[in-house]
């Protein structure tokens, strides 16, 4: 009974912090998941060219320079963090990002300013990729530390939760414009829409500055570090005496960037244009997994926390390498319940391997380096590994005319984290 009403009372402490987190984070990828809705529609207005798959390529591009901002974005975020604190760190991101999104449904198309609407849409990305450098792994951290130690990956996992809620919101926005407007009418105004009204995760920010605390954790920390001795620099303490922390934590991210942005960023173009469902029947294709992979990342993050992280990503990762081939046989057949089940199983298989990664990747380094160096070291996998992931895809597709070879990716990526899982010693935490 009082183990009851203890688990009562810590869910009632966590849900304020949850709830924020969740919501400033997916405002933060709600950015992404509508540029890869409309990135057909981007790159015909601010890439013109003859050719449309160099059109959808010129898109990736532009998206793909948001995710190479990011190590730099994690580092900036990172030392705010770890020197003045986890919440300024994640407010500041918030701000960074509702911003310049709402900016960019307001940029002048190719028609009116030719190249420097390609160069000012760039621009932003990078902006966005800056906050996105320190947003996403600031509220990783800030739910880690927040958590006890036996429900680390049960609530850590509502940091992917976000990133997938935002797609999803992203997706349903895109899919009602769609409804409501023509082909026409979405090329002239109808694809601002969903990025003006990103302006509103200025409220969040708000809330989050005013409502929330850093993590006690954090607090102990600093005052530990505070009567210490003065050592060496933040950035020199993290490369000279926890580089194998980084380097684990970027081999075992590498199915995440490849993997995520393959499912959410190039998959919707894939059956819009490649299996030729149209926008609107790709849209609900993808809105409706999305929904199942969010709730699928809270049942396997709580899977985590009793089987093991290290087992379960582990399984997950020889299972990708496994089936992705047949699997996307199965999709390409051009069939929609196919292709819905199909990208639906490859999610299920990702969630078992990505519920887990927040707490795994965060136990790996300690709190006083743990926000620069999961940032430094995530944002360049994302920046590696899957910023042009959705390009090369295509690429692949454009050279050998396979309908199927998008899961040569899935298998590469898979096959390089279960190496890095397999060497990594999950008894060593922080």
């Amino acid at each position: 009974m009082n183990n009851k009403k203890s688990d009562i009372s810590e869910f009632e402490q966590m849900k304020k912090v949850i709830v924020s987190c969740v919501a400033g984070s997916a405002l933060e990828w709600y950015d992404f998941a509508i540029y890869g809705c409309f990135a057909v529609t981007i790159g015909k207005l601010f890439f013109p060219s003859s050719d449309a798959f160099q059109q959808i390529i010129a898109s990736f591009g532009a998206f793909a320079s948001g995710l190479i901002a990011r190590p730099i974005g994690a580092v900036m975020f990172g030392y705010i963090g770890d020197i003045w604190g986890r919440k300024k760190a994640l407010v500041i991101s918030i701000y960074m990002m509702a911003i310049p999104t709402a900016a960019m449904g307001l940029l002048p198309t190719y028609e009116y300013i030719g190249i420097w609407a390609g160069i000012a849409l760039t621009l932003i990305r990078i902006l966005q990729g800056l906050a996105l450098g320190g947003g996403f792994t600031g509220t990783i951290v800030f739910l880690y530390e927040h958590s006890q130690e036996d429900k680390k990956a049960t609530y850590s996992c509502w940091a992917p939760f976000s990133l997938v809620s935002g797609f999803v919101l992203g997706s349903i926005v895109a899919m009602l414009m769609s409804f409501l407007c023509n082909e026409q009418q979405l090329e002239i105004w109808g694809w601002r829409i969903p990025f003006i009204i990103s302006a509103f995760g200025t409220l969040v920010a708000e809330y989050v500055k005013n409502k929330l605390d850093d993590p006690q954790e954090f607090l102990d920390s600093q005052k530990k570090e505070s009567t210490l001795p003065q050592k060496q620099g933040l950035l020199k303490n993290l490369f000279k005496n926890h580089w194998k922390g980084l380097l684990m934590i970027t081999l075992t991210d590498v199915l995440t960037a490849c993997g995520y942005f393959l499912l959410s960023v190039f998959f919707i173009t894939y059956l819009e244009t490649i299996l030729d469902f149209g926008k609107k029947n790709a849209l609900i294709i993808q809105t409706i997994n999305m929904i199942c992979f969010a709730v699928f990342l809270i049942i396997c993050g709580q899977w985590a926390d009793k089987f093991g992280r290290r087992r379960q990503m582990l399984l997950a990762t020889i299972t990708m390498m496994i089936l992705a081939y047949p699997i996307f046989i199965f999709i390409s057949s051009g069939v929609f319940w196919k292709a819905m089940l199909g990208q639906l199983a490859i999610i299920f298989i990702f969630s078992v391997y990505y519920a887990p990664i927040p707490a795994a990747i965060c136990s790996m380094l300690p709190t006083k380096v743990r926000l620069a160096g999961v940032s430094i070291a995530h944002n360049f996998a994302m920046a590696a590994f899957g910023a042009f992931a959705s390009t090369w895809a295509m690429q692949l597709i454009k050279i050998t005319n396979s309908k199927t070879i998008p899961s040569l990716l899935f298998i590469l990526a898979a096959g390089i984290t279960a190496i890095a899982l397999y060497a990594w010693n999950e008894g060593k935490k922080y």
